[in-house]
């Protein structure tokens, strides 16, 4: 397990500011991307079997896509100002403000969780997150969770995002497990890993304005988080090439499916 630093006031404050950073997002999500893709294979394998949980739900991209589908999906984040954000723009959603660690649900009560990019933002207590989350699964119920991996590809993203800040004090950002310590946290919690996915979500290579999609050569988080972080043409090759040669080196996320048993 490695830690990623950044200068900024700790995980609170730096969540705080993203969200509040951000428009509330609407339901349009693709399907054909993260945290689309894995989404929508989650909440098909688990019709019609009971409610659905986004822990983290952010500024609400997979929330809203799925609730204004019908699907009965519960949002929760620990950032009280993004979902009273999201209440705004959609009164009837449900919203829960709650802790990973403890969450605030009886037992057995959902029948998937989705977790994108909640997990590998907990400084402390990230077994006590994984165990409470299988507590409040149905058995047979499924996880669908990301991890940031330790790999070279969020090696050089953080050694580029040090080399861009000014000095000053370093603070927590967010763990990076290997593909193997994160199965290993899963499995120990009462899971069975179905099937990991290696994803490169925003790769490094997006950092640079020029091997982007026109759409999104000025950066603008809320359309790139709804359409995904796309490139041009020679974006595309390089990272195809990348992903095809190195998969677990080049990807940002390793996406855990896992069963509750």
């Amino acid at each position: 397990m490695r830690i990623s630093y950044r200068a900024h006031g700790g995980a609170l404050d730096y969540w705080q500011r993203r969200w509040d950073g951000v428009a509330v997002d609407s339901g349009e999500i693709n399907l054909n991307r993260y945290p689309g893709l894995y989404a929508e294979r989650t909440i098909n394998a688990t019709r019609p079997d009971g409610p659905v949980l986004e822990a983290g739900c952010g500024a609400g991209r997979v929330l809203r896509h799925y609730h204004e589908r019908g699907v009965p999906i519960i949002g929760m984040d620990f950032i009280a100002s993004v979902l009273a954000a999201i209440k705004g723009e959609d009164p009837g959603i449900p919203l829960t403000a709650g802790d990973i660690t403890k969450l605030p649900f009886p037992d057995e009560s959902f029948s998937a969780v989705l977790a994108f990019g909640l997990y590998h933002g907990l400084e402390n207590h990230l077994e006590d997150a994984m165990a409470d989350t299988r507590r409040i699964l149905k058995p047979g119920g499924l996880l669908c969770a990301s991890m940031r991996l330790d790999n070279l590809q969020n090696r050089v993203t953080d050694n580029m995002a040090e080399g861009a800040m000014a000095e000053g004090p370093r603070r927590f950002h967010k763990l990076n497990l290997t593909s193997g310590e994160f199965k290993t946290l899963v499995g120990d919690a009462g899971f069975e890993v179905l099937n990991v996915n290696y994803v490169e979500n925003m790769s490094f290579l997006y950092k640079y304005s020029i091997l982007r999609h026109a759409s999104q050569r000025v950066f603008q988080e809320s359309a790139a988080r709804g359409a995904g972080y796309r490139f041009n043409l020679a974006g595309n090759a390089l990272q195809r090439l990348a992903m095809t040669m190195m998969p677990a080196q080049m990807a940002n996320l390793a996406v855990i499916t896992a069963r509750a048993v």
